[in-house]
């Protein structure tokens, strides 16, 4: 009845659900423990205001059990698998086009709730995504309020390269240096 070895892959794809609709409950369940919703925010030359902010959703696993992350692959239609970066053991599924994050994550997750703390990171990165769907992080205001969401994200952005703060005081001085040369 048992499986002496129940974390092997065989064994996990036993018991992924046949019938779409049962998987796509799997893969929100799946994500609920293995997956992120992440917004960098980081200096770029290329941006007016010189700062950049980029959703992206992906789902972690040991490569050994890669085939949940090809599942994804193969229900959203959209995204990809690559190596985790630093990791050789992991791999990742990643989707970070704005118009599948909107077209396909959201939706699908507006329709298959997570149920752990991660729902609010998606709630925050819904709103991310929405905002510059909506060109809100083409103003100064815009981005920093943006910018405070994905602060409230993720452990309240403990991580990051810059602060909040930082963030904020560079993208006022500049619109005070602005303003004093008009």
């Amino acid at each position: 009845m048992f499986s002496e070895n129940a974390s092997s892959a065989d064994n996990q794809q036993e018991r992924v659900p046949k019938d779409i609709e049962n998987l796509k409950y799997y893969l929100a369940g799946f994500t609920d423990g293995e997956g992120c919703f992440s917004v960098t925010i980081h200096r770029s030359s290329y941006r007016k205001f010189g700062w950049n902010i980029n959703p992206l959703f992906q789902v972690y696993q040991h490569k050994d059990n890669s085939f949940v992350l090809y599942l994804m692959l193969s229900v959203f239609e959209t995204g990809y698998v690559s190596k985790k970066g630093g990791n050789p053991l992991c791999n990742v599924y990643c989707i970070d086009k704005i118009s599948d994050l909107l077209d396909v994550v959201i939706p699908f997750f507006d329709e298959y709730n997570l149920i752990g703390s991660k729902h609010l990171d998606f709630l925050g990165f819904k709103t991310i995504v929405n905002g510059i769907h909506e060109g809100k992080h083409l103003s100064r205001e815009g981005f920093i309020e943006l910018a405070e969401v994905a602060f409230s994200m993720n452990s309240k952005g403990k991580r990051r390269k810059y602060t909040m703060e930082e963030i904020r005081k560079d993208l006022l001085d500049q619109s005070s240096e602005t303003k004093r040369q008009s």
